[in-house]
C-alpha cells in the first residue's frame, strides 16, 4: 500500500509506505476475520511518509494501534501532521519557505 487517496488530494506530493503489523498469530489456512477478533487483537496501522516529495522539509510515521489499516488511518494522521507543517493556514498552499526554488535564468553571454 502507499496511500494514494491521501496524496491524490493534497497541494504537495507525499513520498511514503502504508502496512499493517499483525498482533496475534493466525493459523494456517485460516483467513483474517476483524469480526471474530477481539479488537485488541486487531492489526496495527502504519505509514511512514515525507513530503514534498521533490523537496523533503518534513517525514513523519505514525502507528494507530489496532488500527487495522495502514492507507485509510495511520496515513490520513500523517497528511493533517504534514498539512500543519507545510501549508499556509490561510490561503491553503504550501509556503513560501518550502516551495520549489525556480530554476536560475540562463545568461545570454
Amino acid at each position: 500500500g502507499t496511500a494514494r487517496k491521501v496524496g491524490d488530494s493534497s497541494v504537495y506530493r507525499i513520498a511514503g509506505k502504508s502496512g499493517t503489523a499483525q498482533v496475534v498469530a493466525i493459523k494456517q489456512g485460516e483467513k483474517y476475520d476483524r469480526e471474530k477478533l477481539q479488537e485488541r487483537h486487531r492489526d496495527h496501522a502504519l505509514f511512514v511518509g515525507f513530503a514534498p516529495a521533490n523537496n523533503p522539509q518534513i517525514a513523519v510515521a505514525v502507528m494507530v494501534e489496532n488500527g487495522e489499516s495502514g492507507s485509510g488511518v495511520a496515513a490520513p494522521v500523517v497528511k493533517q501532521v504534514m498539512d500543519a507543517w507545510l501549508l499556509d493556514k490561510e490561503t491553503g498552499q504550501l509556503k513560501a519557505e518550502f516551495a520549489m526554488p525556480k530554476p536560475a535564468e540562463v545568461s545570454q553571454r
